[in-house]
């Protein structure tokens, strides 16, 4: 499809009041220094849908928001990602995408295309940051002039559509390559040294492009790590922490479920799940914790982590079932609790016991004591009374 010159669009929307001078003049600021930045905003987060995002600067209190989606030539469309499939080496693809300036005021823009990162345990995509340079899908998106970046400013509720064409190179490695197309505002503010910087704000749209070739497709269980923590009340259950790394260890996106679960002797045994995983990308990896509950510390148990996977929603299936992986890990749980009570118990009866001895001990002394007394004050007596007799015998 031939490449065209951007179109302006303007949304639908209630009218509203006019903006304030000194926001208007805040968005004529922010449109002639965004080229200027120095420094780069956080790794951005691409929304499963149409991106809408709306953000404040509080050093001037400019107000801007602007939304992002697939288009045509000539109006936005129903597509929530740039979705490109079984595509050859070498081949060129045209396509559009729409900026809509929601705002009160003229906002300057950067438009440009990023690779993927990864993926958060909360299904979320990561991009790299805006100051790191693409090497894979990224750094095939050009815009016109094979410009790599659009620098536009967008007028009051105003919009454009711009088209971009993604190179594929003959050497592209076969299987899934993922990235966001984004739309980037960035925010003059003062540092506390007073030196300016510039904050970005970026919303962006997925960018999965499948290259045709032999796909793999797998899934592994790595890094397992286990805990126990028992109660301090001894005869309550315990639970256990299982930490392990899920891995796509194939060149397809992923997606699946887990199940976890700790066995131990005498039926004793706890499961969490199925759970939903993310959408893993090719070579990524994920790590997660999982705390299991019910579990009395008697000893020996294992902990058990299975994975079932499959295509994401919305992907092409794949030809193949992916493989069940398993993973598992030992852990040793005793029951300090009860052995603490047990201890306390046991010292408790000896103290009671060594105690108890003492006090017929210190008895049997007083009641030997005080018959040994009373036999000397007998014996006193009645010595005492024979010689007294004695006496009186003599001086008759």
């Amino acid at each position: 499809m031939k490449a065209s010159r951007p179109r302006r669009i303007l949304p639908r929307r209630a009218p509203r009041r006019r903006p304030p001078g000194r926001v208007l003049a805040g968005g004529l600021l922010l449109a002639a220094t965004v080229t200027c930045a120095v420094a780069a905003g956080p790794a951005a987060f691409a929304s499963s849908s149409s991106a809408v995002a709306r953000s404040t600067a509080a050093a001037s209190g400019l107000v801007v928001s602007w939304s992002e989606s697939p288009a045509s030539a000539t109006a936005p469309d129903s597509r929530s990602v740039f979705s490109y499939t079984n595509i050859k080496p070498g081949s060129t693809i045209t396509d559009h995408v729409a900026v809509l300036n929601r705002s009160k005021q003229s906002v300057a823009f950067e438009i440009y295309a990023t690779d993927a990162t990864g993926t958060t345990p909360g299904n979320v995509l990561e991009l790299l940051p805006s100051n790191a340079k693409p090497r894979d899908i990224g750094s095939w998106v050009t815009f016109a002039k094979g410009a790599s970046r659009l620098s536009v400013v967008i007028g009051a509720d105003q919009g454009i559509i711009e088209p971009f064409m993604i190179t594929v190179p003959r050497l592209a490695s076969p299987g899934d390559h993922t990235g966001g197309m984004i739309a980037q505002v960035g925010f003059p503010r003062k540092t506390s040294r007073g030196s300016v910087v510039v904050e970005y704000q970026r919303i962006a749209v997925p960018l999965e492009l499948r290259v045709a070739g032999p796909l793999q497709a797998g899934l592994r269980v790595e890094s397992i790590s286990t805990g126990f923590h028992s109660p301090l009340n001894p005869f309550a259950d315990g639970s256990a922490t299982v930490s392990y790394t899920v891995q796509n260890i194939g060149n397809v996106r992923l997606t699946g479920t887990q199940v976890v679960s700790v066995t131990g002797p005498f039926g004793i045994s706890s499961k969490l799940g199925p759970r939903n995983l993310p959408t893993l990308l090719p070579g990524d990896s994920i790590r997660f914790t999982a705390q299991l509950g019910g579990l009395y510390p008697l000893g020996s148990m294992t902990a058990r982590i299975g994975l079932s996977g499959g295509a994401p929603p919305g992907a092409p299936q794949l030809a193949t079932p992916v493989r069940y992986a398993t993973g598992s890990a030992s852990l040793f749980a005793v029951p300090w609790s009860l052995f603490g009570f047990i201890i306390l118990v046991v010292g408790a009866g000896y103290g009671a016991w060594r105690t108890l001895g003492w006090r017929r001990r210190r008895l049997r002394a007083k009641l030997s004591a005080a018959a040994d007394s009373a036999r000397r004050e007998t014996e006193r007596r009645l010595l005492g009374g024979k010689d007294a007799a004695g006496r009186q015998q003599k001086q008759a």
